[in-house]
């Protein structure tokens, strides 16, 4: 991107200062469909080449993640392998450091508690990365290395096909990964929802015995259009906004609207959409970050209705996205993005944490099924979960001259989480 872009305030992948210097998007992935090659109710109605930007912020996010690990703020042995940059072009500001390292530690905090939780289960328990992309969890998580064993745990990550033959393709060529995956294996699943590119691979570590990766390539919109019947508007949401291209930004007449909705609503997919080894029998986390968040409400609803409704078993789940558009700096980050014709329809609904937490609550997270739904910003992360020998080593590893921008960032993005069932429990 170029250096004279106005700045996206996104703690993945922001370059410059607030309000100067070049930055790219956020974690836009695995909700878009490729061009020219639509599936279903989806048929793609952005350009290819504009779908191929949109992918690419997954280099953005990876040299995010590097920059951090090469200041030291994370350890990360296999952030390199899917950092496509030159020596030196990975660094970051400390305000954007310090950010993902907030981000990343206090989700990792929340995988551990409820990989804690669920340890007795016999039968194994499961993870779900929505949007996952190059994501190194699952590697850290079977490295050999790692301080904890996790046995029986079944590793799910979603993203476009591309993506995810991308991510082979990078895994199969690395020597040193073997020692936690074994070689890939292609698997045939989901090409009747327009998927592709799915593969398959075994924790090698004893520490790790029975765990397992599997990477399935689909738009995550065809989940979406799989639910029959579709599920109701969250509240807020504008009529209209039912459609898998609709937004709450859309235009046009009432009744125009309300003919849109009455079209899309109808079920579209005949084929039930299976991935496969999701075992609905297991305890399952759900993990979204920046992924639900620039898709129609109503769609990012019937994603979560469907793990909601198919998983059986104690079930948690971890979003992380933007809040706040409506005071001055929300607004810039609004801006930024619409001058590049991307949008965050969930935001317009979803605004401030306690809009976040009703709409877990709303998903049946704190119902009749026990449980409950909790939120941090950054900011609040940084502040309550990171324990005062952190903060001083991090703060030993570069300096930070922009507090005041920190906070007001850091205030800007959220964690929210939420769980139900028994043996899980979140509630930290």
């Amino acid at each position: 991107m170029s250096g004279t872009a106005p700045s996206i305030p996104n703690l993945l992948t922001l370059r410059g200062r607030i309000g100067g210097g070049g930055v790219t998007r956020g974690r836009y992935r695995g909700v878009i469909h490729r061009g020219g090659r639509g599936h279903g109710p989806g048929a793609p109605s952005a350009s290819a080449a504009h779908d191929a930007t949109i992918q690419g912020t997954d280099t953005d996010a990876a040299v995010s993640r590097l920059s951090a690990v090469q200041v030291g703020y994370l350890d990360d042995p296999y952030a390199e392998l899917f950092a496509q940059s030159g020596p030196g072009a990975a660094r970051r500001l400390p305000i954007i450091n310090r950010g993902t390292y907030a981000r990343t530690t206090a989700i990792d905090k929340l995988v551990d508690k409820f990989l804690d939780d669920t340890e007795s289960s016999a039968d194994g328990r499961q993870i779900v990365s929505l949007g996952a992309g190059t994501d190194t969890r699952s590697l850290r998580l079977f490295s050999p290395s790692a301080s904890t064993s996790r046995k029986r745990v079944i590793y799910h990550e979603i993203d476009f096909p591309a993506m995810c033959e991308k991510k082979q393709r990078i895994v199969r060529g690395a020597p040193q990964l073997r020692s936690i995956l074994s070689d890939p294996e292609s698997v045939e699943e989901l090409s009747q929802h327009g998927g592709g590119n799915s593969w398959h691979s075994k924790a090698v570590a004893d520490q790790h015995q029975g765990s397992e990766l599997w990477v399935h390539g689909l738009d995550l919109r065809a989940i979406a259009a799989a639910q029959q019947p579709q599920q109701p508007l969250p509240p807020g949401v504008p009529v209209g906004s039912r459609g898998l291209h609709a937004s709450p930004s859309t235009t046009g007449s009432t009744r125009q609207q309300e003919e849109q909705t009455e079209e899309t609503t109808q079920p579209q997919q005949k084929e039930p959409l299976t991935l496969t080894s999701l075992n609905p029998n297991l305890p399952t986390l759900i993990i979204s970050e920046c992924c639900l968040c620039y898709l129609p409400p109503s769609t990012a609803s019937s994603i979560l209705s469907f793990f909601t409704t198919t998983i059986q078993s104690p079930l948690g789940i971890v979003i992380y996205e933007p809040i706040k558009p409506d005071d001055a700096f929300g607004k810039m980050m609004v801006s930024n993005l619409a001058a590049r014709d991307i949008k965050m329809p969930t935001l317009e609904v979803y605004k401030e944490a306690h809009d976040q937490a009703r709409r877990l609550r709303e998903a049946g997270f704190g119902g009749e099924k026990g449980g409950g739904a909790k939120s941090k910003t950054i900011e609040q992360i940084w502040e309550g979960w990171t324990s005062q020998e952190e903060k001083e080593r991090v703060d030993a590893l570069e300096g930070l001259d922009e507090v005041e921008e920190w906070k007001l960032l850091a205030a800007h993005y959220i964690v929210v989480w939420g769980w139900r069932g028994e043996g899980v429990d979140l509630g930290i």
